[in-house]
């Protein structure tokens, strides 16, 4: 069988993440990069051996491969993913999908019209807590889910130092896109009405135009209630960078689910950290929640099945992101467009 050629637009953290795993699978080969930056395709065309490209647009037009990794930031989705599909590239793209509906729903139907497979970057799907907490839930172990909350922090590292871009997003598109999309995941459920309180002091005091923290109250139609909090301004000193938690609470039992502790507690001389082990190398394979989603994408791909995180998936987070930042905007509740 051929390898699944890959072509990425953006290489930069999840980019090179990607790429280094798909170099070691039998099936799969890095085939083009394309990105702005050219540090970037220096170490892209050293460590991959692959043809790099400053335009997505001549990547597109002259590179061989079958399907396309696009992992800028939030804000630039939209462009390069409608050359993908035009393209009859397959497509595996960061979270969240888009910033508008408008551009969402563009998206969604150049998915449909072209046919290619689509795939969201909702990594966390493949956790085996939150997976298992979906198949409890649809086994009724839980009973009637009444409520839903869910935390899911970063450091203020992550807007400060590690994203160029933290002041086109927020901690809402950035974060609170995992959570929302793994509570309608795991309960079956969409929200019908958000209202959303925010803090901009910390960051905005950095020159970061941005909010710190978002918290919002999520209304579903059939009363269930659903709580998220999303902030990147925890201290550097946390033992790891993020933080994310989810409560279930059902007639029937309630289920906690802490991924802040990764099971592992490195204690030196004045030293203290929690090691990140949810995703990594282990005995020279690739394994964890991130890598997980990655193959499944590439066996979507082989097989010509529908992936697990669908783009449709995606343009009803957007929708949820889309209302929580009215209401963040107007101070009043706003309705999730379906």
């Amino acid at each position: 069988m051929d390898k699944v050629g890959i072509g990425f637009i953006g290489f930069g953290i999840m980019g090179s993440l990607y790429a280094e795993a798909i170099d070691t699978w039998d099936d799969t080969r890095v085939a083009a990069v394309a990105d702005v930056d050219a540090s970037m395709r220096d170490r892209a065309a050293t460590k991959h051996r692959c043809p790099v490209y400053e335009s997505y647009e001549v990547m597109l037009e002259k590179a061989d491969f079958d399907a396309v990794i696009i992992a800028v930031p939030d804000f630039m989705h939209r462009q390069p993913f409608l050359a993908a599909a035009a393209a009859q590239k397959h497509i595996l793209v960061e979270k969240p999908l888009a910033m508008t509906v408008a551009d969402a729903e563009a998206m969604v139907g150049a998915v449909e019209k072209s046919g290619v497979k689509c795939q969201i970057e909702f990594s966390n799907r493949w956790s085996p807590q939150f997976a298992q907490a979906r198949e409890l839930v649809q086994e009724g172990k839980l009973g009637d889910i009444f409520s839903v909350t869910a935390t899911l922090n970063d450091t203020v590292f992550v807007p400060t130092e590690m994203l160029s871009w933290a002041s086109k997003s927020s901690p809402a598109w950035f974060l609170m896109s995992h959570v929302a999309d793994l509570a309608s995941w795991i309960t079956g459920k969409r929200p019908i009405r958000v209202f959303a309180k925010g803090t901009r002091q910390f960051l905005v005091a950095k020159g970061i135009d941005t909010y710190d923290v978002v918290e919002v109250l999520s209304e579903y139609s059939d009363g269930t209630t659903g709580r998220y909090t999303s902030g990147w301004v925890l201290p550097v000193g946390f033992p790891m960078v993020y933080e994310l938690k989810m409560r279930l609470i059902g007639s029937k039992a309630a289920i906690d689910i802490d991924m802040s502790d990764q099971s592992m507690h490195l204690m030196g001389e004045g030293s203290y950290e929690h090691v990140i082990n949810a995703n990594g190398k282990v005995l020279g394979r690739f394994v964890g929640c991130t890598y997980g989603m990655l193959r499944a994408f590439i066996d979507c791909v082989q097989r010509g099945e529908e992936p697990l995180a669908t783009v449709q998936d995606g343009l009803s987070n957007t929708r949820f992101l889309v209302a929580v930042h009215e209401s963040l905007e107007t101070g009043q509740p706003a309705d999730v467009v379906s």
